[in-house]
């Protein structure tokens, strides 16, 4: 037993110090017209975010639509994006339409043989205290990877997780840190990272705040895991990097621009945000413009007339604020 509990203790503390400080991207999934995966786009997406500065891959997570493909496809983006990328992939692992709770093992255990390095455990709609403590242990006891808890907003999960519950989380030795999205919750926020960081001083903290990001720093967190760098990562690494080696006129600047950027992305209709990131990785030329496509979203059948070039024709003037920052902190 001993040689056991040292084991998790050792994996977990390697993702800690290897994420600390360093952006994990959430991926989009590429998707034909017919809800199939795009294989063929996705390792040079992987090579892209790779080179924009990410030091990890979170795939199938609530960005690339997890919940609602299989497990065989889920196994086969963790290994394409981990062999074209090298980096470390941490997969999504929740419900979806078509999975239950009890579905969740063999899949994480499929998803671990697959290459993952650690799971990003989404929330369970409706779940109890002692239902969301019970998945964590079992996840962790049986399948042997790190755990991050994945606190996200009551609309979009229905299971908001609260200050009690993540410090009770991170008791657990397999949970090696949390990610925060709770969009538009501040005192939620900060609750939240003051709970965490009390329970488990070592724990990684990981803001996915797209709309808070700046700020989410400041309160607390050490690390990234978001939806916003699925496109333009480097300006979201930018923030980081800034916040991190104490450059105020930098962090503010770049802040200031991933802001705008996520102003432009994750606004109401919120599960639209995942199309509108693909328009952006379209734009950047990431993704190939036909497989830049979310099927699950509310805008599959048609969005609304002239919100995709109001959208693209504001990236040029913000692209070139970041060129323009990037060559003066060179």
């Amino acid at each position: 037993m001993t040689g056991v509990a040292s084991h998790h203790d050792d994996t977990c503390a390697d993702l800690r110090d290897l994420l600390r400080g360093r952006l994990v991207a959430a991926a989009l999934t590429p998707f034909h017209r017919d809800r199939t995966v795009a294989r063929e786009a996705v390792a040079g997406y992987a090579e892209a975010l790779r080179g924009g500065g990410c030091a990890a891959i979170a795939v199938g997570a609530h960005t690339g639509r997890g919940a609602h493909l299989d497990a065989g496809e889920l196994r086969w983006l963790v290994r394409e994006f981990g062999s074209a990328s090298s980096l470390p992939i941490v997969a999504g692992v929740g419900p979806g339409p078509d999975r239950s709770v009890s579905d969740l093992l063999p899949l994480a255990a499929g998803l671990r043989d697959a290459g993952a390095a650690a799971l990003l455990v989404a929330p369970v709609r409706g779940a109890s205290r002692a239902e969301i403590v019970r998945l964590h242990e079992r996840l962790g006891s049986e399948v042997g990877l790190p755990l991050l808890a994945f606190v996200l907003y009551d609309r979009a999960s229905g299971c908001q997780y609260d200050a009690d519950t993540v410090a009770e989380l991170l008791t657990l030795p397999w949970v090696c840190g949390v990610k925060l999205a709770l969009l538009d919750d501040a005192m939620g926020c900060q609750d939240i990272l003051d709970a965490a960081r009390t329970a488990a001083p070592d724990a990684l903290l990981l803001t996915g705040e797209d709309r808070m990001y700046g700020p989410s720093l400041m309160w607390g967190a050490e690390a990234s895991l978001l939806g916003l760098a699925a496109a333009l990562p480097d300006w979201s690494v930018a923030v980081l990097e800034a916040w991190t080696r104490n450059d105020l006129p930098a962090f503010v600047a770049s802040s200031a621009r991933a802001d705008a950027l996520a102003r432009l992305t994750f606004l109401a209709p919120m599960e639209a945000y995942v199309q509108r990131m693909a328009w952006v990785a379209a734009w950047q030329g990431i993704l190939p413009d036909a497989v830049a496509f979310d099927p699950f979203g509310p805008y599959a059948q048609s969005p609304p007339p002239g919100e995709r070039d109001r959208l693209i024709s504001a990236l040029p003037t913000l692209s070139r604020d970041h060129d323009r920052d990037h060559e003066s902190s060179a």
